[in-house]
């Protein structure tokens, strides 16, 4: 499955090389509407633990699957889960996830394999840096996982079809 990459940053939609490229939701229904399933977001403002664009999800979720890398913030978290969004959170991490309800919508982004033991709350998994040793431990955890464009050549055929998604910027 291919994933595009949406940047949100004050109501606004980048691409990743950080040209404006307009309104999130009227891009966003330009991914839908040419097949995407999926669409990771990293919005710059959640990154700082800000909910700014909470809005944008709530039209979003309407129609499309997002996920949104975000701070750790609990309350921003749960502000996403509630409009049913994928929460993108990096390794490693300091929060305690066994009490959200909402388990399949968490997804870890993960660079290195020792970081693979706390991945249990998860659902998925997107390995930032593709490497050998990372795919194959987090294959054992038989989990769903994602890696970006530019990393999928590295991949060895035998493995690709084990691949849930490929994220990449649109412009690729």
């Amino acid at each position: 499955m291919e994933v595009p990459i949406l940047v949100i940053k004050d109501k606004q939609a980048f691409s990743t090389d950080g040209r404006v490229i307009g309104n999130p939701v009227f891009v966003a229904r330009r991914f839908f509407d040419d097949g995407a399933k999926l669409i990771h977001i990293i919005d710059r403002d959640a990154l700082m633990g800000l909910s700014t664009n909470m809005d944008i999800y709530d039209k979003l979720t309407y129609f499309v699957n997002v996920q949104v890398e975000c701070a750790q913030n609990l309350p921003l978290i749960h502000k996403l889960l509630s409009f049913k969004c994928r929460v993108v959170i990096r390794s490693p991490f300091s929060l305690d996830f066994s009490a959200l309800e909402e388990k399949k919508l968490l997804v870890l982004m993960i660079s290195n394999p020792a970081d693979l033991k706390v991945s249990g709350d998860f659902f998925d998994l997107i390995l930032a840096d593709y490497s050998p040793d990372l795919f194959e431990s987090a294959l054992k955890l038989k989990k769903r996982i994602m890696v970006f464009g530019k990393d999928l050549e590295n991949v060895p055929e035998k493995y690709q079809k084990k691949i849930f998604g490929v994220i990449s910027d649109f412009s690729d």
